[in-house]
């Protein structure tokens, strides 16, 4: 069981990716918002792990990196963040951190990347992975073209599944089938491009599609 602290300006994707890991059995043993507080958490509570966004308030994710870097005995940094482009995965190479996880993946991918590097590997996107990437910052998407796209009941289902509730727990909410919420689901994925609940989140917290 590794011993992880999350590094997220936001409280619901804390909340979402909290539950995710400990249901695989790891222990959170500590979480906030901002790279101050990264700094002091992990000298108080040592963890194995941090998971760190890169765009904090206060001191950004690089900054973070270099303090934390420079400890004594470091943790492994496992960046997990919406800015995905080959540049910004270079300078999180450079900066030394051990992997690198889009928000975009699957939470199968985040849950093997924890993994490797908690064994001492580096995890990183494949180069054919990234060739769909843009090579400087993630160019801008049309949300309100994408928001527009979704009905009302598709609304509910993100709200419901941002909130941490199962397909089930939606289901009974809605008086829909846990079948109906699974296509909910992947009609949302499909019609905001995004690849993972995490994804999901990071949309809807971003356009305030949520509080």
């Amino acid at each position: 069981m590794l011993k992880i602290l999350i590094v997220d300006d936001h409280p619901i994707i804390r909340f979402a990716v909290r539950t995710i890991l400990e249901k695989v059995g790891h222990k959170i043993v500590g979480e906030t918002e901002n790279g101050f507080d990264a700094i002091r958490l992990t000298q108080e509570i040592q963890p194995d792990i941090i998971l760190l966004d890169i765009g904090l308030p206060g001191l950004n994710g690089f900054e973070v990196i270099e303090h934390l870097r420079n400890l004594s005995d470091p943790p492994k940094i496992l960046v997990i963040t919406s800015q995905v482009s080959k540049n910004i995965v270079m300078r999180c190479q450079k900066a030394g951190i051990n992997g690198f996880v889009a928000k975009t993946e699957d939470l199968p991918g985040l849950i093997e990347a924890i993994r490797v590097v908690g064994r001492g590997y580096s995890y990183f996107p494949r180069p054919d992975y990234m060739e769909k990437w843009p090579s400087g910052e993630s160019a801008p998407v049309d949300a309100n073209r994408l928001i527009s796209q979704l009905s009302t009941r598709e609304i509910s289902v993100l709200t419901g599944l941002v909130s941490g509730l199962s397909n089930k727990e939606i289901s009974i909410q809605l008086s829909l089938s846990e079948k109906t919420i699974s296509t909910y689901k992947q009609r949302l994925k499909a019609k905001l491009n995004a690849r993972s609940i995490i994804d999901l989140i990071d949309f809807a917290r971003r356009n305030q599609l949520i509080e």
